[in-house]
């Protein structure tokens, strides 16, 4: 799934009120997604890969980055 789908799907349960464990299984899906992200970066940049391919996955990555820093720094209560 893609790091905007992600996100997407973040807020909204986020909204209603995310479980600790939902939270850590949106994370480690986000962590997948930017692995991923970054293994296809890579292999398009060796392969002089189109500019805006590039450009796409880097904001993809960007995304994914931010999101897991925010559920990184979500608080228990």
């Amino acid at each position: 799934m893609s790091c905007p789908s992600l996100k997407h799907r973040f807020e909204e349960e986020h909204r209603k009120g995310i479980s600790f464990e939902r939270a850590v299984e949106i994370h480690q899906d986000v962590e997948g997604s930017v692995a991923a992200h970054r293994a296809e970066l890579q292999e398009l940049k060796n392969q002089g890969g189109e500019k805006e391919r590039i450009d796409h996955l880097q904001e993809h990555i960007r995304e994914g980055e931010e999101l897991l820093q925010e559920i990184r720094s979500m608080k228990l209560h």
